[in-house]
């Protein structure tokens, strides 16, 4: 759109042509001819107006109020933040990088920087400006059914021995040996005298966690939000402390045998706030046609009046589609 926006700034209806061309003579500039035919900067603007008027309007718009919502420092943090992330980009994508600029519509890797940075300014007024939408009522609700004490456990992972070129009856056999195999940790640790330094021991022989099963299967400190599977994560915070599953808990990864270690309490709502506000701004922004419904709250909190009256009825329509 930046490429049709710099065509229409050569509309005399928006500017005095960026070059000497013809004009008629009643004043019209002449945009180009062919075989007789000329075509004159008010009918090329007119359209481009139909065309792409509503969608230029809207991102310069936009564009004027991140400028009035963020400070220098933010922008220079914004783009040296984007400016990473390009990079970022650039280098994962190795030899497939022209291929990839090509494919999301972009000539040359400057517009595409130059597009990163700017969806990343208007994406840091859109969080800012969904933050004061957040109520005392919203954050309080979610601390009480989503924050979480850090709890530790210890777990035992069995795995089914299954292949991609197995037939469902030898996929499900393999399933039921990794699960008989589970329930019968479970009822050797059952007779321990000592079950977290057993459990400790067995892990450490037994668990096909790669990533716990040196440390005897432990996992330290972890809530909801740290990236377990939801399974594991129920069943540990249901667990008692110094308690051991006593069925074993299926994941995607397989059968799960668990310890409880310790639990924390939850911590006090003022120490968590900055954490819940962002959680809830992300969960806003996620459901369907926040962006949009956003930005039109944000434009119109800045009094946005459209007098044309094409365009005006475009962009209504439009809007009203996300209320």
């Amino acid at each position: 759109m930046k490429k049709y926006l710099g065509l229409l700034l050569c509309g005399t209806l928006v500017l005095t042509g960026c070059t000497k061309i013809p004009k008629l003579q009643n004043g019209q500039e002449v945009v180009a001819e062919v075989d007789g035919k000329q075509f004159t900067a008010e009918d090329f603007y007119a359209s481009m107006r139909e065309l792409y008027g509503t969608v230029t309007l809207v991102d310069m718009v936009d564009g004027f109020i991140t400028e009035k919502e963020l400070s220098e420092e933010q922008v220079k943090n914004i783009e040296n933040e984007a400016s990473v992330q390009f990079e970022s980009y650039k280098v994962s994508s190795g030899e497939n990088w022209e291929a990839l600029l090509n494919y999301n519509g972009y000539t040359n890797e400057t517009e595409f920087k130059e597009a990163l940075i700017s969806n990343s300014l208007k994406q840091e007024v859109l969080e800012n400006y969904v933050k004061t939408t957040i109520t005392d009522k919203e954050i309080e609700k979610y601390y009480k059914s989503d924050i979480y004490g850090e709890m530790t456990v210890r777990h035992i992972l069995i795995t089914p021995d299954v292949t991609d070129d197995m037939t469902d009856t030898e996929e499900k056999e393999a399933k039921e040996k990794a699960l008989a195999e589970a329930k019968l940790l479970i009822n050797q640790l059952s007779e321990s005298k000592d079950l977290e330094k057993d459990f400790t021991e067995l892990a450490k022989e037994k668990s096909d966690d790669t990533g716990s099963k040196k440390d005897g299967g432990l996992i330290s400190n972890f809530t909801n939000e740290s990236g377990l599977v939801e399974e594991f994560f129920d069943a540990s915070y249901k667990l008692e402390v110094g308690k051991m599953t006593t069925e074993p808990v299926e994941t995607q990864f397989g059968y799960h045998i668990i310890y409880k270690v310790s639990q924390k309490e939850k911590p006090a709502l003022d120490t968590v706030k900055d954490t819940v506000i962002s959680k809830l701004v992300t969960k806003k922004l996620s459901a369907e046609n926040a962006t949009y419904k956003y930005w039109a709250e944000l434009r119109k909190k800045y009094n946005l009046t459209i007098n044309d009256s094409d365009i005006k009825s475009v962009y209504n329509a439009t809007i009203s589609q996300y209320k």
